[in-house]
């Protein structure tokens, strides 16, 4: 876990709203069959950024608490979610969510667990959690491939970038993830791809954590190197990036 992991994505909360891409809809599908939420759940979305995998579970019709320790994440998903009653949004993070002892049913992070002290989060799931809830873990993993845009967009991350890791689950080391639930895990994989103008495009990489600041000395090459790769593969004036929503499922390991 990274100590400035707060204020990491300040800067980039326009850029994450409007161009990260939304969670499939088959999550709660997925959720729902899997019987980890019912019609009543209350759920907690830690590390919710700017809100949008809350958002996902506010159109289901769900209570969610949005825990999110960067205040200008906070203030994006204020005016993102502001026609949802059902939400709140907290300073808080994983390790101390400032929710009440056994207060939810599923907690879930998206795109966020790799911010996480495994450990200290594991006791503080524990707490929160109702007896029997379950915990998600959702990322959206960009599809490794070559010769198409996602091949050249993870050309110019890796190059353009200051401590750069690969796309969502693909950047940790499984046993993470298997360790933090004891092995006792169920995985899914969905289909997810967006669509994305110039624009967007730009706005996707400096979203990214890693992603060059206007003051660096090739931040005006990489987005030119964005516009290259957005040229050769548009098609209507958009470009399409492949990704695999990928959710794990289980409940929190006590020795983690």
């Amino acid at each position: 876990m990274m100590d400035d992991r707060g204020e990491r994505f300040t800067g980039r909360t326009s850029d994450y709203s409007r161009s990260r891409p939304q969670y499939p809809q088959e999550i709660l599908e997925v959720l729902l069959r899997e019987k980890a939420i019912g019609k009543d759940s209350i759920i907690a979305d830690i590390g919710s950024g700017t809100g949008k995998l809350a958002q996902l579970f506010l159109d289901g019709g769900y209570e969610v608490k949005c825990i999110e320790p960067n205040q200008e994440m906070r203030a994006q998903a204020a005016k993102d979610l502001q026609a949802y009653p059902r939400k709140s949004i907290m300073d808080g993070t994983a390790e101390s969510t400032g929710l009440e002892d056994h207060s939810v049913d599923l907690v879930a992070a998206g795109q966020a667990f790799h911010w996480f002290d495994p450990a200290a989060s594991s006791r503080e799931f524990h707490r929160i959690l109702k007896t029997g809830g379950r915990i998600a873990l959702v990322w959206n993993d960009r599809v490794e491939s070559q010769g198409d845009f996602n091949s050249d967009y993870e050309q110019v991350c890796r190059t353009y970038s200051h401590g750069y890791h690969k796309s969502g689950s693909l950047s940790l080391d499984r046993s993470a993830i298997d360790k933090f639930f004891g092995g006792k895990i169920k995985e899914f994989t969905i289909e997810n791809n967006q669509s994305l103008g110039l624009d967007g495009i730009k706005g996707r990489y400096l979203s990214a954590s890693y992603s060059l600041s206007p003051e660096d000395s090739r931040y005006g090459e990489a987005l030119r190197k964005l516009e290259s790769a957005f040229s050769r593969h548009s098609t209507g004036g958009v470009v399409r990036i492949r990704y695999e929503t990928k959710l794990f499922l289980g409940t929190p390991f006590p020795e983690s």
